[in-house]
This record gives C-alpha cells, structure tokens and sequence, in this order.
C-alpha cells in the first residue's frame, strides 16, 4: 500500500516545475489577447466604426481557420480549439461593430439552436432567439448589426425571402464524427463592406415541379413545397448558372442567394 501510494503521487518537484510552466503559458495567452485587442483599438482608429454586419468577414475566417486545422496536432480536440478560436474572432468582430446574432428553433428544439449559436459566435455576442425562420430572415432584410443562423430544414422555403441578405457561410465549418455540432445550418448575413467571391455559390431555384435530387457538382442543402404543386430548392454548387439550369431540366427560375467557403473535414487532409 505504501509503495502504491508513493508510486501515484509522482515527482513533487517535477510536478510544481509543470504547473509553473503551465502558469507561464496561461500568462502568455492572457497577454497575447490583451496585445490584440490593442491591435483592435489601432485598427477601429484607422477605418473606423464599421456598421451593418461589415466587420464579419467569412472568407477570411474559413482562411485563417484552415490554417490553423492544418497546424494542429495532438490529442486536444479539434472541437475545442474552434470553439476557443470562434469566441475570440467574435469578441473582437463584436469589438469593432457590436452586432447581435438571431436564431430560430431547430425544428421544436430551441435548446440546440442556442448552442449551435453559441459555439459559433460565442457569449459576447448578444443572441435573439425568435419564433421561426422567416423572422430570422426579415430581421436581416430589415438591416442592421445583426447575423442570422438558420437550420436547413423546416416545412417553408425562408431562402425565397432573401433580396438584401444573403448566406455567407455554411456550418458546421468543420466536420467530424466527433463534432459536437452536426446539425447543417447557415449563416445569412446584410451586405456587406468587403465581400469576397464565395468558392461555393448558393442558388434558389424556384418553379420545379419535382423535388430537386443532389448530382456530381451540385448539392440540395433544403427544398419545400410552395404554390400549388411547386418546389423551391436551396442548391450549393460551384457549376456556372447556365450548367446549373441544365442539370435541373431547364425549369427553374434561379435566383443567386450568396455563397460560403467549402467544409474542412477532421481528420485533415490538405
């Protein structure tokens, strides 16, 4: 028993010289943050305030993101370290033109809708959780400093409500079994002050008279049923609009709703 129990309580020199250096990382982290915000206060003093949603930048984001999936390793979860990413780049997007995010129920689920939310845009971010998708939707037609979350599902086409908004990201960004956040879901977003061309363009494609089917180069993210034996399809897909129309049978009215940067998947593979 003695000998176990020595055995078990380890080096307690070696362990104090661990938590020391752990202390130390902390310390470097806390003033590695504080450095930026800094950086923060000098770039809001060189462009000034930002409004409508203009701060967020998906494109760079995706970017930054794929850097830093490319560099991680060890057993830390990859989950953890979006999740602490995602706090900070919104704290500080929050920093440079306060804004809030707006969801709906997944399905009858609020409960989801807040955590998706949440893990993406983390607990600086005010959130508004409201009664269904087309309020999410003419929140962000409305304008303003807001971001809107929706799930792909529900009985209603809210794409066709898009004029001024449009989706600007795709989520979850990265996939993985383990992720703790699977649920497809969308980010739709104003215009915004420094758009970028997306890799993957988002298509309502309105008129078919059947429900569209996924095909090589095309994927149907929703669809539902509107009119009298019509669909509205929300297709992403990087074919061109004449390509596109095509593979639909030449039926559709195709409208572009926006576009995202294309899912990172875990394990990575570059």
């Amino acid at each position: 028993m003695v000998e176990t129990a020595k055995a078990n309580s380890g080096d307690p020199a070696r362990l104090v010289e661990l938590r020391a250096k752990i202390d130390a990382i902390d310390e470097s982290v806390h003033r590695l943050l504080m450095q930026r915000a800094s950086v923060i206060d000098e770039l809001i003093e060189v462009k000034g305030t930002v409004r409508d949603g203009a701060a967020f930048r998906p494109s760079r984001e995706a970017s930054m993101m794929r850097e830093l999936i490319a560099r991680h390793e060890g057993h830390l979860p990859i989950a953890t370290i979006e999740h602490f990413w995602r706090e900070i780049i919104s704290t500080f997007t929050h920093l440079q033109a306060p804004y809030e995010v707006i969801t709906s129920p997944y399905g009858v689920d609020s409960a989801a809708a807040i955590e998706a939310a949440r893990f993406y845009f983390g607990f600086s971010v005010p959130l508004k959780l409201v009664g269904g998708q087309q309020e999410v939707v003419a929140a962000i037609e409305s304008g303003g400093d807001r971001l809107g979350v929706l799930a792909l599902e529900g009985a209603h086409p809210w794409w066709q409500g898009l004029r001024n908004g449009a989706i600007v990201c795709a989520l979850p960004f990265v996939e993985s079994p383990e992720h703790p956040i699977r649920k497809p879901a969308v980010v739709i977003a104003p215009p915004l002050a420094d758009p970028a061309i997306p890799e993957i363009s988002c298509w309502r494609a309105d008129g078919l008279t059947a429900m569209a089917r996924g095909e090589d180069g095309m994927k149907v993210l929703a669809q539902a049923p509107y009119g009298t034996g019509l669909f509205s399809a929300l297709i992403a897909t990087k074919l061109e609009e004449g390509a596109l129309q095509s593979r639909l049978g030449g039926e559709a009215e195709l409208s572009q709703v926006g576009g995202f940067a294309p899912p990172l998947h875990w394990p990575y593979s570059a």
